[in-house]
């Protein structure tokens, strides 16, 4: 198999301010004149300070002085970069709350967000910061309208709104950049949504308005007051209304087939479930993983295990409901784990201009991590994805540079019989011996146990 892709992603182009590049050993931003003046200028204030000691800004270090051509800011590297379309809702939402806050205070101290998407924050396990310095601007004290308002609008609100009303994925943001517009959820909506907020102001009017004569005359240059109080209250009071809308629009968690599989899994009995936890423990106790993948992982049981053993762990599962209940419980243990929504069949490929903007799931792991989990997956990528074993072996072979712990569920077990339905003969080759066979080519035994239920549980060791 070839190598896990690693190209370099695009410096940033389309901010005219300025450009990021991504570096192995940070992030570096060049800004151009006179815009760099005014970034200067608001990282020399407290409050840029106190928002990067609070964890809500992203840090900023001067690595070229401030008299040349271009101005270059070196920012520390989030660990494992991802991407709104591979969030569950929660994390959708503390984005949000994030970006209406931060530009709240920014507006306290005479400046704004000149823009606003959920591309701007990134997540250091559970938690969102705000990367983009460069959408930091001065405010006009007489300007009472935000003009990243609509933005806003396309790019949080109306993903949410179209994902809790009307069923539509939040991974189609992967090829909408710019949100959807109001005219397109507009007609999905039922005529009693369309009258209740938030659709209300955010859909159902800007649809309407935009057919009207007065809609294409509402484009000019916004108009200014002469109080600069009755500006800044009119632009917090906005802030507070986008707030109020997201959280409205944001669902509850959600209940899925897995959401609550941790409970409700019983193909094992309670001796088992301690037999692998322990297992499981053991392992990850003995490889030390700085960097763990947790394939597969549900609500985080084992996701957790290898966070108290002390590695950054991100963990991917292709049940939005049951990422959304990990994430939530992050927030009130705050362990270093980043829940994501990929399948690891079918993962995010890479998008925007080139293909080189947003960088695949794969190129983002490509020696990433030492130590990777997969319990209970091996047969669903078999049966249910029909990818041939040695094609997964050597996909985790790449995936890890040191530590494999999976699981292997024998053609007698109930789950595997539930994915094979009837088909024995078309997956006669898929036997224990096959498995060993395979993953030998890349990885050596270090540990093994097989369950009372006949499952085998194995720690491998890259060779």
């Amino acid at each position: 198999m070839a190598k896990l892709l690693s190209l370099p992603a695009l410096p940033t182009f389309r901010d005219p301010a300025g450009s990021i590049e991504v570096r192995p050993d940070g992030a570096y931003r060049s800004i151009r004149a006179p815009f760099d003046e005014e970034i200067l200028a608001f990282l020399a204030t407290p409050l840029a300070s106190e928002m990067v000691a609070q964890g809500r800004l992203v840090a900023s270090e001067v690595v070229s002085s401030p008299h040349a051509e271009t101005l270059v800011l070196r920012h520390p590297r989030i660990s494992f970069q991802s991407y709104p379309w591979e969030w569950s809702p929660g994390m959708w939402l503390v984005a949000a709350e994030l970006t209406l806050t931060l530009c709240s205070d920014l507006i306290e101290q005479g400046w704004q967000l000149k823009d606003a998407t959920p591309l701007n924050v990134l997540f250091q396990g559970a938690q969102p910061i705000f990367v983009d310095v460069l959408s930091i601007e001065r405010r006009d004290p007489h300007q009472p309208i935000w003009l990243a308002y609509g933005q806003f609008v396309r790019t949080f609100l109306l993903p949410m709104l179209a994902y809790s009303r009307l069923g539509w994925p939040l991974r189609t943001s992967l090829t909408r950049r710019d949100g959807y517009e109001p005219e397109e959820v507009y007609p999905a909506l039922s005529l009693a949504s369309r009258f209740r907020q938030p659709a209300l102001s955010t859909v159902t009017l800007p649809s309407l308005l935009a057919k009207t004569k007065k809609g294409r005359a509402g484009k000019g240059t916004p108009q200014s007051v002469r109080d600069p109080d009755l500006a800044k209250q009119i632009l917090l009071r906005t802030m507070r209304t986008l707030l109020n809308h997201m959280r409205k629009v944001t669902p509850a968690h959600r209940f899925s087939n897995w959401s609550h599989y941790a409970e409700t899994a019983n193909h094992y009995s309670d001796e088992d479930h301690a037999d692998k936890r322990k297992f499981v423990s053991d392992a990850l106790g003995s490889a030390r993983p700085a960097k763990a993948l947790d394939v597969g992982c549900n609500t985080g049981v084992y996701s957790n295990l290898a966070a108290d053993a002390g590695a950054e762990v991100v963990s991917i599962d292709t049940d939005l409901p049951a990422v959304d209940r990990l994430y939530a419980g992050l927030k009130e243990n705050g362990k270093n784990i980043l829940p994501l929504c990929v399948d690891l069949a079918h993962p995010s490929p890479a998008t925007g201009w080139e293909n080189r903007e947003s960088a695949s799931f794969l190129s983002r792991c490509a020696g990433h991590f030492d130590a990777v989990i997969m319990l209970a997956v091996l047969h669903h990528l078999l049966l249910h994805n029909q990818i041939p074993m040695d094609r997964i072996a050597a996909l985790c072979g790449e995936l890890t540079t040191r530590h494999l712990i999976v699981e292997w569920v024998p053609a007698t077990d109930q789950k595997f019989q539930e994915l094979l339905r009837g088909r024995d003969a078309l997956y006669q080759h898929v036997t224990e011996t096959a498995f060993r066979e395979a993953f030998g080519k890349h990885f050596t035994v270090s540990d093994e146990l097989t369950l009372a239920n006949g499952r085998i549980l194995f720690h491998l060791q890259k060779r």
